[in-house]
């Protein structure tokens, strides 16, 4: 990040180029990462603009000054954009450099802002406060407004390129002009929303209960913000509520609310919650199939927590505390539902505090029909209070009402939802429904179907497809989304795909009009490449979008970060301590294993002598686990609306001289659902009288389940597009093929096992960051290599030109994206050369042997592990080395490993010393049972001859490098047999084994 941040190749010390500079730490900070950024700056911003450029005078005026200097007013035969739209061609070749059109944009933009106060938003009312700023001469303004108009989509695109390129680091682009006024509605996007004002509009959304990441149309995002307007007081500013008046003006107030909600992450949400009311707590579902079909819940609170913490929740018995993580967006969430039985979290009123004192209290009231939608920051479903037009959505539901749900869905979602028949995690007396997609709404539902009613009437969504990591929301090319258009009551609904972020006929790539409220467009069909579009819906005909949104494709062949670059490069070094087997670090040392390449003289062991022992089963003896889960909250009353359906809704009292309105809001006491009922007679009348959706002759397409499977291939082109990460990032496109922890725990084990990522991990050995090796090209036979490392689709096109006249597979094993070279070595050894100019690395010789004899004995590994005092349990497991499984046992007083389990498990193991102390070591699920067997002088790998393979227990995979020089050996992850109770190393030679083997005996 440091190297990136202080690439400014081609700056000069001239005062345009430290106003460009001083314009770029100020509004596009790294601080903005992830959140809208304009280029526009308050007094104060000004202040410290003119402040770090070294100008004297009056902020506006200096910084017009100098804009000025850069544009050809008088000069004969020079366009007066000039410079500017030269160098904005010229920023395209490097976007990732500053713009040099920041300073311009700021007084485009305060022209805009300045427009406001008097006259409306027409063109001739914009350009004079722009030639008032820059004191353009009466004679020259129509040839600098017509250069303005030829030039304005370049300006205004390279500041939009330069935050794409930064990936949303230093923030969300703005500057569209999706509808009318095109030149002047790029700086008008900028001039409508305040700092201040965006904070104003997310108390909104807490007040409505939107969800963050909702992508609202402006015609529903309208109907949301209008009775803010003239409430008292009002959350909106004057500023908003003084440009709401203009018709123009509202339109661009109703396209940044709604970009303001589609990349809110939640931020802010603690801020308008706690000083009002309960801190917001919302379900959370993980639907996963690894290694069995199930329903995960947990919860999410709208607090933001800087460390980990606790809740502690009220219960019938007293109090539960129990330890928390933080979320995406400053949220927080239980660290573990080991310990908590599933129904507690869903029917349960729960109440509690977070952290140690009572100032944030918390509540969650239960409800007979729960949506949950899909959303992209949290990589789960989440609780929201009503379900979303077009949008990927569970249905959580009491048994007793699934005749009433079904039946709504049949009329109401789109074919292909399915009800979760023996899915695990489900507790008795509710059904679960997924690939719910709500395309209409009903217009008087009973109590219970309320949650399943949209507000929105219409929408346009990105639904499915493979999501990428990020601060922008992107998409894999390899697996694009589909386009939901809906707007209730249309005849007819037109999508058109635009190139670019500008709608415009002539860069039209896909259009297709169909008949109805709805309409489906799939792009995994067409050949769609990485880039950025603009979906537009457009309604019965009309000439303007309805709604817009951005479409972002990227892939491999678009990295987002060079995987060469030194700041991202992760080794595993002797130098960096004595656990350096197990965790990755920067690369800051002159000797470290990358990959599959030994770097510098490791000083390793000689090789031993010693061989490893042939493989033989293990006698498993049968044990049933015993549940010892808990409640956290109060179970529902006998007479609660939960257990009768019978809602008691609470209405305001009528205050005599007040006047009435179109509908009264009622709130069930119990769970808090608020039904709307009519205020007048009128409003009555017309509620009976409003006619009913007309089904057509409309063929709607059935949600695309994806019965393909997982599909590593795109997972993996994701993994190699980031390029390095948190485990964070990594979970986000785990959670994509399989989304269970369990899976992205095994998923990275595996990317890493085989060396085509390098992982970092705390001294806890908790994973924290990833990164992408060089790709490398690694001996498995004679006349075999294996390619690990990056990679992408032009890469590999690259390698098959290279090697023409070899054979190149590429496939799946074992989670596993796989590319194979078969070539005998004279046709090969004289392509070193040629491979080293499409970045691929030839290796010879035998690299896992190289790593296998640099690795330091496993008792070296267990004397550095980290120790702390034994930990609160509740129960405990200890390792059994002869059968190799966990059994239940009543202390930790003997020497081995063991399995703790209070909210999460943690695996530890423990010498004499450790229990002389009161002391346990840390490790991982792995690691603490090979140190346990070898303490017992029974190692687990175990060498199976006639499959030239190394067997261990499933669930016992190798650790860190351990694993990675058996893995290296055929170029594969080790595969799982379940049937057996295996993992197996294949091909892997005696010599390496029995390297491996003496490293684990002592």
């Amino acid at each position: 990040m440091k190297a990136r941040i202080e690439q400014r190749q081609g700056i000069d010390n001239s005062g345009y180029d430290k106003l460009r500079d001083a314009i770029a730490d100020e509004l596009f900070g790294l601080e903005n990462a992830g959140q809208p950024v304009y280029a526009l700056a308050d007094i104060h911003a000004l202040e410290r603009i003119r402040a770090r450029s070294s100008l004297s005078g009056e902020p506006i005026a200096a910084v017009s000054r100098l804009v000025l200097e850069t544009l050809a007013i008088d000069r004969p035969g020079v366009t007066p954009f000039r410079w500017q739209a030269d160098a904005a061609i010229r920023h395209r070749r490097h976007p990732v450099r500053t713009p040099p059109a920041l300073p311009l944009l700021l007084v485009l933009s305060i022209a805009a802002e300045q427009m406001h106060a008097g006259g409306g938003v027409a063109s001739h009312n914009y350009y004079s406060r722009l030639h008032e700023l820059l004191n353009v001469p009466p004679g020259r303004r129509e040839r600098l407004e017509q250069d303005y108009r030829r030039h304005a989509e370049e300006l205004w695109g390279s500041l939009n390129a330069w935050l794409e390129s930064w990936e949303g680091e230093r923030g969300v682009p703005t500057a569209y002009a999706l509808g009318g006024h095109a030149y002047i509605g790029l700086p008008l996007s900028q001039a409508v929303v305040r700092v201040q004002d965006r904070t104003d509009l997310h108390e909104i959304f807490v007040l409505e209960g939107m969800a963050p990441g909702l992508r609202y149309a402006p015609s529903d995002m309208q109907s949301t913000i209008e009775p803010y307007i003239t409430r008292v007081p009002s959350p909106l500013s004057s500023n908003i509520r003084r440009l709401w008046q203009v018709a123009t003006a509202r339109e661009r107030i109703l396209d940044a609310a709604c970009l303001e909600l589609a990349t809110w992450d939640g931020s802010g949400q603690a801020k308008a919650t706690t000083a009002k009311q309960p801190v917001s707590t919302r379900l959370v579902a993980y639907v996963r199939t690894f290694p069995r079909r199930l329903v995960e819940f947990n919860l999410m609170l709208s607090f933001k927590w800087d460390g980990p913490t606790t809740v502690r929740f009220t219960t019938a018995s007293g109090e539960v505390v129990v330890p928390t993580i933080a979320g995406t967006g400053g949220l927080t969430r239980l660290s573990s539902v080991e310990a908590i039985r599933a129904d507690s979290l869903i029917e349960d009123d729960l109440k509690g505090q977070l952290g140690a004192d009572d100032s944030k209290p918390f509540q969650r009231r239960a409800k007979r029909v729960v949506p949950l939608r899909w959303d992209d920051l949290q990589g789960a479903y989440v609780e929201i209070e009503r379900i979303t037009l077009g949008e990927d959505s569970l249905v959580l539901a009491r048994r007793d009402v699934r005749n009433r749900v079904e039946t709504h869905l049949t009329t109401h979602a789109r074919p292909g939802w399915r009800r979760s028949d023996g899915i695990g995690g489900l507790p008795d007396g509710w059904d679960l429904y997924t690939d719910v997609q709500a395309i209409s709404a009903s217009d008087n539902p009973p109590p219970d179907l309320i949650p399943l009613t949209p507000r929105t009437r219409t929408s346009l969504t990105l639904r499915g497809g493979f999501v990428l990591p990020g601060h922008l929301r992107k998409w894999s090319s390899l697996d694009p989304p589909e386009v939901v258009a809906l707007a209730a009551g249309a005849a007819s609904i037109c999508v058109r795909i635009n190139e670019g972020s500008a709608v415009d006929p002539s860069s039209v790539i896909i259009e297709q009009e169909l008949e109805g409220e709805l309409a489906v467009v799939p792009l995994k069909s067409t050949e769609i490449v990485d880039g950025e579009y603009t979906v537009a819906m457009y309604v019965d005909g009309k000439r303007r979008p309805s709604s817009t949104t951005i479409l972002r494709l990227r892939s491999a062949d678009s990295p987002q970060f060079n995987v060469d670059d030194d700041d991202i490069r992760l080794v595993y070094s002797p130098d960096s301590g004595p656990t350096w087997p197990l965790s990755a670090g920067p690369a800051m040392w002159p000797v470290y294993v990358n990959g599959a390449r030994c770097s510098g003289e490791i000083k390793g062991q000689a090789q031993s002598s010693t061989l490893m022992h042939e493989y033989s089963p293990r006698p498993r003896p049968s044990t049933k686990g015993t549940s010892s889960a808990i409640r956290i909250g109060q179970p529902p009353a006998g007479n609660s609306c939960l257990v009768t359906g019978r809602h008691r809704f609470e209405l305001p009292p009528a205050v005599p001289g007040h006047r009435a309105t179109r509908t009264i809001e009622g709130e069930c006491t119990y769970c808090g659902l608020v039904k709307r009922f009519a205020g007048t007679p009128w409003a009555a009348l017309r509620r009976v009288q409003r006619p009913t959706r007309s089904g057509g002759a409309v063929v709607i397409p059935p949600v695309d389940h994806h019965h393909g499977g997982p599909d590593y291939q795109v997972a993996f082109d994701a993994l190699n597009h980031v390029g390095h990460g948190t485990y964070q990032s990594f979970e986000k496109i785990a959670a994509q093929v399989e989304g269970s922890g369990l899976f992205a725990d095994s998923f990275i084990r595996r990317q890493e096992v085989v060396g085509h990522i390098d992982v970092a991990r705390d001294p806890w050995l908790q994973v924290t960051d990833w990164a992408i090796n060089s790709a490398t090209l690694v001996p498995v036979a004679s006349n075999r290599w294996v390619l690990i490392g990056s990679r992408s689709r032009k890469m590999l096109a690259q390698l098959r030109r290279v090697l023409q006249g070899t054979t190149i597979n590429e496939f799946v094993d074992a989670e596993q994206v796989l590319v194979e070279v078969t070539c005998d070595k004279e046709r090969m050894s004289g392509r070193e050369s040629a491979l080293a100019e499409i970045g691929v690395i030839l290796l010879r010789g035998s690299p896992a042997l190289n790593i296998a004899l640099a690795l330091p004995n496993l008792s070296e590994l267990a004397s550095a592990l980290r120790r702390m005092q034994v930990p609160a349990y509740r129960t405990v497991e200890s390792w059994n080395t002869t059968t190799a499984t966990w059994q239940p046992a009543h202390s930790m007083e003997r020497m081995g490993a063991y399995r703790i389990r209070d909210f999460r498990s943690t695996y530890v193991v423990r010498e004499g010393a450790d229990i002389a102390s009161g002391e346990v070591a840390i490790g991982n699920a792995q690691l603490v049972k090979h140190i346990a067997n070898m303490w017992a002088d029974d190692p687990l790998a175990r060498y199976h001859t006639p499959s030239d393979s190394v067997i261990a227990p499933l669930g016992a995979d190798l650790p860190g490098l351990y694993g990675r020089a058996l893995s290296i050996c055929s170029g594969r992850a080790p595969r799982e047999i379940v049937k057996h109770n295996m993992v197996q190393y294949q091909s892997v030679s005696r010599e390496v084994a029995n390297v491996i083997f003496a490293r684990l005996c002592q």
